[in-house]
């Protein structure tokens, strides 16, 4: 696995970013802005086997901001740390935008356009808007309550690589960490499988022949019943897994060399002790499954 996005990132302090917000964005509110938007090798690929992956290239961009809501620096703010890691080369820009409209940031403010947009330019237009939305939103209900400021922080790192496990694809990881107040943030993984010939996000449906659920959900069950030490899917909802819920395989997954894992977020399938569960099945169990 490649080293994560961001390990090696020095923050630069600088009033010369691009992304540096002008007071006039949020007028009357201190803005604490700490901003560093440069490419380095905060995410990257593994090593590739020779095919038609070795003419693209992945890079970073990576920054780091805060906003105030008052104009004191102790009052509730938001945090907001993104390293999105970009394709460089054949495809590049057909893949740069299914990432970009992929999900992986959220609110997903660039999925509802067809507009074309460079990694740099999201990553600028995508803290804009998030902080604008915060000190709005957040700025009205502090004003109205005026006080437990520290209900009030906001906080949202997300953290990109690439895995090539896949002669035919890339997997892209998003590790998202959100906190909006209460008690605890939650984080997640977002997994989002490329295709290098064409730059698309592949589907579930584009790896299976149609029909193909009732036999993958019965592999999901019986890798979870063994991952439970349970007999069947009544073990399961004793664990309280697929309890509320018709069982069904995500489209977040990971394509591996000889496997697809299937990602299932907290909360998602079981309840929130159990955390983020797994389910990894081999290829010789989903032969029959594949599209030729």
């Amino acid at each position: 696995m490649p080293t994560p996005c961001g390990t090696r990132i020095q923050t630069v302090n600088t009033n010369n970013t691009r992304l540096i917000m002008k007071k006039a964005l949020f007028s009357a509110p201190a803005i604490l802005l700490a901003a560093a938007m440069f490419t380095a090798s905060c995410g990257g690929n593994t090593g590739k086997s020779e095919s038609n992956k070795d003419s693209i290239a992945f890079d970073s961009i990576k920054v780091d901001s805060t906003l105030s809501l008052t104009e004191d620096t102790a009052g509730p703010r938001c945090h907001v740390s993104l390293c999105l890691t970009y394709a460089k080369g054949k495809n590049a820009e057909m893949i740069n935008d299914s990432i970009i409209r992929s999900g992986i940031l959220s609110p997903d403010y660039f999925s509802i356009t067809s507009e074309k947009i460079s990694p740099e330019e999201a990553v600028d237009s995508f803290v804009k808007r998030y902080m604008a939305e915060y000190k709005k939103e957040y700025g009205e209900m502090y004003k109205a309550t005026g006080n437990n400021g520290a209900s009030f922080n906001c906080e949202y790192l997300v953290k990109t690589y690439v895995l090539d496990d896949s002669e035919k694809y890339f997997t892209y990881i998003a590790d998202v960490y959100m906190y909006g107040g209460g008690a605890h943030g939650s984080s997640v993984v977002v997994a989002r499988n490329i295709d290098a010939s064409t730059g698309k996000i592949i589907s579930l449906k584009d790896l299976f022949v149609p029909g193909y659920e009732p036999e993958l959900n019965a592999l999901i069950v019986k890798a979870l019943c063994e991952k439970y030490e349970v007999k069947d899917l009544n073990g399961l909802h004793d664990k309280s897994v697929f309890a509320w819920i018709d069982v069904y395989a995500p489209d977040n997954f990971i394509i591996g060399k000889d496997d697809i894992t299937f990602i299932y977020s907290p909360d998602e399938i079981a309840s929130h002790a159990e955390g983020e569960i797994r389910v990894t099945i081999k290829n010789s169990d989903l032969e029959r499954l594949f599209k030729k």
